[in-house]
């Protein structure tokens, strides 16, 4: 599965993929992107010298965008979703990983 990073104004900040089968993510972020006019949770990367994040950093950033795991009454959530147990790609999938800390989002991109 592959996520355009995007925001309300439609501005291109990356793409995010889920290998289904190794269930690993990687976030790759656009090149034309500067860390002056992009999102926090990515202009760290960019500032760094990182256009595309390993695994465990993907997983990361997927992570900071979703309620943690071990959130009180998380089954109530997980429940009202439909999911029987925390899985990062269907929670992504429901919630387009919104977060209050910015304003970006996942765009599904579908061939």
């Amino acid at each position: 599965m592959q996520y355009r990073v995007t925001n309300r104004g439609g501005l291109d900040f990356g793409l995010l993929s889920l290998d289904e089968q190794s269930g690993t993510w990687s976030l790759r972020i656009n090149p034309e992107c500067n860390w002056e006019n992009t999102p926090l949770s990515l202009a760290i990367y960019i500032k760094s010298g990182i256009r595309e994040l390993n695994a465990q950093q993907s997983l990361s950033w997927v992570r900071d965008r979703l309620l943690p795991p071990n959130r009180q009454n998380i089954y109530y959530v997980l429940n009202g979703l439909d999911l029987e147990q925390y899985d990062e790609a269907a929670l992504i999938a429901h919630t387009r990983g919104v977060s209050p800390n910015d304003d970006l989002y996942l765009e599904p991109i579908t061939s």
